[in-house]
């Protein structure tokens, strides 16, 4: 009997830091609730604070109110950055890509680096679309019968876009705003003017710094996923992981040719690619002129 190890036999013995990466998974689970917890939290905490600090309950309720209808826009366009990459990222040429791209690992910890991969290449375009297209890829890979991949580890690798080096690619916020003159304080304005993309992402220097962060990801994604008997699958979670799409039901009223044709789709999609190539080809004269 042959006594060389694949990586689908890995022995149980893990590395420090897979250990560790199962001992903060323990601590979070027991510990760590929904996000929204902390977002009350901090809104009560900073009421108790203006309130010792002097402020009255109704100035606290006004501030309150009319702060919280501030973030309106900005809320808004959260949502359409994570809307519109959930509709590019369920769109049925990329499920394909997906779908192709979940068979592509050999290992389970091959399998979490891949999908950590995807999400930190994918998050340089979108971070909306990475956070979308990375949740899609865990459950493609998840669904492989052939391979006992962790879900949790799969889970995390999806985030690693987001919590790596989307400021770094083209959806970073302080990048855009940089390069828009409106969005800067004229006192800031004064001293670093309008600084393009090709002053701030397309350096030489943020550009080694993505791919540094890239490749240290990757590996910690790879050595961190559990092996052995301390995988943890979907089907042991109870997860259901079927994305399974239901087909839309056949076209029987004249108005529902509308819903259902293309035509109009790619319409307002040509026009969202002109004005995006516009904004490109423009912007940087545009902005050279204001500084």
């Amino acid at each position: 009997m042959s006594s060389q190890v694949t990586e689908e036999t890995e022995p149980d013995n893990e590395g420090m830091m897979a250990r560790t990466a199962q001992a903060l998974a323990r601590f979070t689970e027991k510990w760590f609730p929904d996000a929204f917890v902390f977002a009350a939290f901090g809104t009560v905490l900073v009421a108790i604070l203006a309130l010792a600090n002097g402020g009255s309950p109704v100035q606290l309720v006004s501030t309150f109110g009319d702060g919280f209808w501030d973030l309106a826009a900005f809320t808004l366009q959260m949502a359409m950055v994570v809307l519109t990459g959930y509709v590019v990222a369920t769109s049925p040429p990329v499920i394909k890509i997906i779908e192709a791209l979940a068979r592509m690992p050999k290992g389970p910890r091959s399998a979490v680096a891949f999908v950590a991969l995807i999400a930190l290449l994918v998050s340089l375009l979108n971070w909306g679309l990475s956070l979308i297209t990375g949740g899609l890829l865990a459950r493609a890979v998840a669904r492989r019968t052939d391979l006992k991949v962790d879900y949790r580890a799969l889970g995390a690798a999806a985030l690693m876009g987001l919590g790596a080096v989307w400021a770094l690619g083209l959806s970073s916020s302080a990048a855009q705003l940089q390069a828009t003159p409106k969005s800067i304080p004229p006192a800031v304005l004064k001293i670093t003017g309008v600084l393009d993309f090709g002053k701030t992402i397309f350096t030489w220097q943020s550009m080694l710094s993505a791919l540094i962060l890239i490749v240290i990801t990757v590996a910690i994604a790879y050595f961190s996923a559990p092996r052995g008997n301390a995988v943890r699958t979907a089907e042991a979670m109870g997860v259901d992981v079927t994305d399974e799409v239901e087909e839309p039901e056949p076209r029987t009223r004249p108005a529902e040719w509308f819903e259902y044709n293309p035509i109009l789709s790619i319409g307002v999609a040509v026009l969202t690619a002109g004005w995006v190539v516009y904004q490109f080809a423009t912007k940087p004269q545009e902005c050279q002129g204001d500084g």
